[in-house]
């Protein structure tokens, strides 16, 4: 009888250790496909793909981390997703992560990845993570933060009631939230703070309402934004915190930029204050600022660029991505540039 309690308790912790991420096996699966991935320093990588793992399965799920900026790479933990849509991990440390989808819990990792717990209730829209608070939207009007270090959440009651909420960002003690209200003529609605959510303001955003888009904060005042406007986009930089979104670059408008057409699809990723790549969110090139999007330069053989999944810089300098080619559209490699986004080279996963 008391063995099998005791085969019966084995069990149960079985299930819970898949169930929460322990137990990976060691080594990168054969036929690694990335997906997305998430980053922190120079030498911490964290890749989460797929593989085929049984005959008649579509495919099993595998989180790989590097330490040594991508030159080996060993399996960590799965966090505990349900894989209907594509996660987002964000790293405050080589121990503290977390991972989150559309409509999933908060998981967090104080390890590295090797386990994964539940951080917060189910139905998160949104997270962010900057100056040591995690920040996440469950709903247009419930915004609510906590330490990274606590499991403490504590409601931050908003100015403006979000009909949609489209966007999310922090980064030190700056929070911006981007949405649209009912008052579909006064445009988007940005909300943002300079003290982690203590005080908010209010005002008009860049983008069209109902139709989404992305802000990205590039260091001290600097936020850029991508707006869709249907099939295509537009750019705009903000130089005041968020406080007005000048237009830069629209789809229809190159303004003597030469910069390519941007879809719905394109993404703005910064390295300093002053440099970003830009994708346009079709195949290639990418492109490159180095004087807040005053001129930009084709960042060479970036031509041959399919899909880009995922761009992250540790440094003004030493960057990684995720991203396609022509010749194979829909198979991401590891990339990694050294020089601000102006070449890349491509590193196995293994």
């Amino acid at each position: 009888m008391r063995f099998a309690v005791v085969l019966a308790l084995a069990a149960a912790l079985a299930v819970a250790a898949t169930a929460y991420g322990h137990g990976a096996a060691p080594g990168v699966p054969r036929g690694f496909h990335p997906e997305t991935a998430g980053a922190v320093g120079t030498r911490d990588v964290w890749i989460l793909g797929w593989y085929r793992c049984k005959a008649g399965k579509p495919g099993c799920s595998a989180l790989v981390r590097s330490t040594d900026g991508g030159r080996h790479f060993t399996r960590v933990a799965m966090p505990p997703l349900s894989n209907l849509n594509t996660p987002t991990l964000e790293f405050t440390s080589a121990r503290v992560g977390y991972a989150a989808e559309a409509g999933s819990r908060l998981f967090v990792t104080h390890d590295g990845g090797s386990s994964w717990a539940p951080r917060s209730p189910a139905g998160l829209s949104e997270f962010a993570v900057g100056g040591g608070d995690v920040y996440a939207v469950f709903s247009p009007n419930r915004f609510e933060r906590s330490p990274v270090s606590e499991h403490s959440w504590h409601t931050v009651t908003l100015p403006v009631k979000f009909r949609f909420l489209v966007s999310l960002a922090a980064q030190g003690r700056h929070v911006w939230l981007l949405g649209s209200t009912r008052h579909i003529r006064a445009g988007d609605m940005i909300v943002r703070s300079t003290d982690r959510g203590t005080t908010l303001e209010k005002g008009l955003g860049p983008c069209v309402p109902e139709l989404g888009g992305r802000l990205v904060p590039a260091g001290g005042e600097v936020v850029w934004a991508v707006c869709p406007t249907g099939m295509m986009a537009g750019l705009s930089l903000s130089t005041n915190g968020g406080r007005t979104f000048p237009l830069l670059r629209s789809f229809h408008d190159p303004g003597g930029s030469h910069l390519p057409g941007l879809t719905n699809g394109a993404a703005i990723f910064p390295s300093s204050k002053r440099d970003a790549i830009l994708y346009g969110g079709a195949q290639g090139p990418l492109v490159r600022t180095t004087d807040l999007g005053r001129r930009w330069a084709g960042v060479p053989q970036s031509a041959r660029v399919g899909q880009v999944f995922w761009l992250h810089f540790a440094t003004s300098r030493v960057g990684a991505a995720l991203f396609s080619t022509r010749s194979h559209p829909n198979q991401a490699r590891f990339w990694r540039t050294t020089d601000g986004g102006l070449t890349w080279h491509s590193m196995a996963i293994r």
